[in-house]
C-alpha cells in the first residue's frame, strides 16, 4: 500500500516490524510530521478531547483535503485512532458541525462527515449555518443559537447519546452554538475534537470519555 501523502510504498526500506506490523495509511516519515495532542478537557462543562496539533503534517493534510478537494486524504485524520473511537464511543452518534453554504459550494463536498467515517459510528449533519440577521419569530433558545450563526435543521430528531465533532477548535463558538440548540436535560452529550485546542479554553477534566 502506498502512503496517501507522499505516494511512497509503506514499509519500503524499513524494519521488519514496520513492514509487517505497521498499520497506517501514511508512511512513518509522513506520520512523524504530525504532532500528537491527546488531551482531555472541558468546553462549557462538557467532557471533550483532542487528537492532533494544528501544525506540520496535520495542517498540510487538512488544507490539501479541505481547500484543494483532495478527498483521497479523508482516512488520514482518524485512521490511527479508529479502533479506540469505535470502542470508547460505541452507541453514540456523531453530530457534525456545519460549514457555510459558500464553503460547501466551493468545495463540492461535505468534508467533516468524510473525515469522521473512520470512527465507524453513525453520523448526522443536523445543523445549519445561518444568516445572523434572520432573527424574527425565533424563540430565546433559537436566538441564542443564532448568535453563533448555527441552528438545528427543521424537524430533526436527535439520538439520546450524541458526540459533537469539529475539525479545528479555535474559539469554540460553533460548538457552543450547537450546545445551545440542544436540550441538554434529555441528552448525554459528549464532544470530540481532533485538531487544535487552544489552551485558553481548556479546563481540567477527570475523564473525557463516555460511560461504557
Amino acid at each position: 500500500m502506498r502512503c496517501l501523502m507522499c505516494g511512497n510504498e509503506i514499509g519500503e526500506g524499513k524494519s521488519l516490524e514496520e513492514l509487517f506490523y505497521y498499520d497506517d495509511v501514511l508512511c512513518v516519515s509522513c506520520r512523524n510530521t504530525w504532532r500528537r495532542n491527546r488531551k482531555h478537557f472541558r468546553l462549557d462543562g462538557i467532557p471533550s478531547e483532542s487528537r492532533w496539533d494544528y501544525q506540520g503534517g496535520f495542517r498540510d493534510a487538512l488544507l490539501q483535503f479541505k481547500e484543494c478537494g483532495d478527498e483521497a486524504l479523508k482516512p488520514v485524520f482518524l485512521y490511527p485512532d479508529r479502533k479506540y473511537l469505535k470502542y470508547r464511543y460505541r452507541g453514540y452518534t456523531i453530530l457534525c458541525m456545519p460549514s457555510t453554504r459558500e464553503k460547501m459550494e466551493q468545495r463540492g463536498f461535505s468534508h467533516l462527515p468524510e473525515m469522521l467515517e473512520e470512527a465507524g459510528l453513525p453520523i448526522l449533519e443536523p445543523f445549519l449555518k445561518i444568516n445572523q440577521t434572520e432573527q424574527k419569530k425565533k424563540t430565546r433558545a433559537e436566538r441564542l443559537a443564532a448568535s453563533h450563526a448555527i441552528m438545528l435543521k427543521p424537524e430533526i430528531r436527535l439520538p439520546e447519546k450524541i458526540l459533537l465533532a469539529d475539525d479545528v477548535l479555535t474559539t469554540g463558538s460553533t460548538l457552543r452554538g450547537a450546545l445551545s440548540c440542544l436540550d441538554r436535560s434529555h441528552h448525554r452529550i459528549r464532544i470530540f475534537v481532533f485538531a487544535l485546542v487552544p489552551r485558553t479554553i481548556l479546563q481540567p477534566a477527570a475523564s473525557g470519555l463516555p460511560e461504557s
